[in-house]
């Protein structure tokens, strides 16, 4: 029979390599396969480690193949490989193989969803797949509590360190270097400097973070408020909420409030010591605002404004009271009133709209571009036949077809040609019609956000700017006049 085969690597196998794992398990099916005349015609490699099903790309596609009747089987190393997450996810998986009379083959077992039996035992297997799931999560849980309170948890070392093993406990160590860079990150900002100096400074003197091509104020600020430099460990500084959790459309993360960080010593050496440290807490607490990310949107051009030099999104700052669109980049381009750009914004799609009413009232509208380049497939086929008609009487001239090879190769012709011609003009008129439903929709849509922009929140605005935009690129030059800036503006294709 024809099957696929799923390969993902389980939770016991974490730690080793991805592709030896899946290729140790394709050998492995393989020659289960051959032994049971199987004949596997399509291999999903699984390589990221979700728990949700929605965030397993090849899962996804598989049960889409399933649905379709593709595969008399699918071949799996064992039941809970196929999913071991919510139960609202294990029943989609198994629906999908009941209802298309897809076996599930395991070297172990072959399991029938159409029989009672086998249904009811691949749902409890799934069922205890999952129990041992969340024991194992509560295990890993305990442990990582247990490795913080050591002083020994390391995630990522932070710049300045190393990543060692003391007495078989995973540390850290001063990685000097990167150390000089932060004890004068700490010295600069005692003196008085702030962020934005700093990041300039050490830059110039050839200071390279990890994940970036050089520093900025929130990386700096970032290490200065670090309780890791100062010989801690640090843990709950955040909390996420995952997508769906509470009708959550989205992964959310939340910046925890430093009172309910969970702070210990930890067996790593300090770059700075606690006295420094704390001066500047004490003069970060007088300067710095902390976040108030709690998962709510305070700005309407969050995500939709982009700085066109750097491509970064620019940020909402506050002023002297005045609320301001910002490039976290130092230097980048300049800054300008919140308000003039969003009346900016404003003003564009008024026009916008007044442009495409205009264009629905003349009959036409936005291109469709799939619909062009397949009309421009068809145009471009036709006038080959065109010409493939025109060589046939030069060969008929020339000698090189009788009369009846002549006739019935033009009747091919003719046919290939006033079929084409059909599909020209239906292409045509289907693309006129896309047009003008394309256009109506777009201008339905921003006549809604202008018409409900005024009494929204800054959460609501931002979701009906991001429902007609796909970005906004704001530039603007340094010592220009407040409205002297441009945008460039990407609409939502409809």
């Amino acid at each position: 029979m024809n099957a696929a085969q799923y390969l993902r690597k389980s939770r016991m196998e974490e730690g080793m390599d991805t592709e030896e794992v899946l290729a140790r398990h394709r050998k492995a099916l393989a020659a289960f396969a051959a032994a049971h005349d199987i004949h596997i015609t399509e291999t999903y490699y699984e390589v990221v480690s979700g728990e949700s099903l929605y965030a397993r790309p090849e899962m996804l596609r598989l049960l889409e193949d399933v649905e379709d009747g593709r595969y008399d089987a699918v071949l799996v190393m064992d039941l809970d490989r196929l999913s071991r997450g919510r139960m609202k996810d294990q029943g989609i998986i198994l629906d999908a193989f009941r209802d298309s009379g897809t076996l599930i083959v395991t070297p172990e077992k072959t399991y029938d969803l159409s029989d009672d039996l086998d249904d009811e035992m691949a749902e409890f297997k799934t069922f205890m797949s999952r129990r041992e799931y969340k024991i194992i999560n509560k295990r890993l849980r305990r442990g990582l509590k247990q490795t913080i309170q050591d002083g020994c948890y390391v995630a990522n070392a932070p710049y300045g360190y190393r990543k060692v093993t003391v007495d078989r406990k995973p540390t850290l160590e001063i990685y000097e270097p990167e150390a000089k860079f932060v004890r004068m990150m700490y010295d600069l900002y005692l003196q008085g400097y702030g962020c934005v100096s700093i990041a300039r400074y050490v830059n110039s003197l050839g200071a390279k973070p990890h994940r970036s091509a050089e520093f900025t104020r929130n990386s700096v600020a970032h290490i200065l408020r670090n309780p890791t430099f100062a010989g801690k460990i640090v843990w709950d500084q955040k909390t996420h909420i995952r997508k769906g959790a509470k009708g959550n459309p989205k992964h959310i993360t939340i910046c925890n409030p430093r009172e309910q960080w969970t702070i210990v010593d930890g067996i790593h050496p300090a770059i700075v010591s606690q006295e420094t440290y704390d001066q500047v807490q004490a003069i970060l607490a007088g300067r710095y605002h902390p976040s108030r990310r709690d998962g709510t949107v305070r700005s309407a051009l969050a995500g939709v404004v982009l700085c066109a030099n750097c491509g970064q999104h620019m940020q909402r700052v506050t002023m002297r009271g005045t609320p301001y669109l910002l490039c976290t980049k130092p230097g980048c381009c300049a800054s300008t009133r919140f308000e003039l750009v969003e009346g900016r914004i404003l003003t564009y799609l008024e026009d916008a709209l007044a442009q495409l009413e205009l264009e629905h009232q003349a009959g036409t509208g936005r291109n469709t571009a799939v619909l062009d380049s397949t009309l421009a497939a068809v145009q471009k086929e036709l006038a080959a036949a065109q010409r493939q008609k025109s060589r046939l009487y030069e060969l008929l001239e020339l000698g090189e077809y009788d009369l009846s090879t002549f006739r019935e190769r033009l009747g091919a012709v003719r046919e290939k040609i006033a079929g084409l011609e059909r599909l020209r003009r239906e292409t045509e008129r289907t693309l006129e019609q896309a047009r003008l439903a394309a256009s109506d929709s777009l201008a339905g849509k921003i006549r809604g956000v202008l018409d409900a922009y005024g009494a929204a929140d800054a959460a609501g605005r931002n979701a009906m700017l991001k429902g007609v935009l796909d970005a906004v690129w704001y530039e603007k030059k340094k010592k220009t006049a407040p409205a002297d800036f441009q945008l460039r503006f990407d609409l939502k294709p409809f």
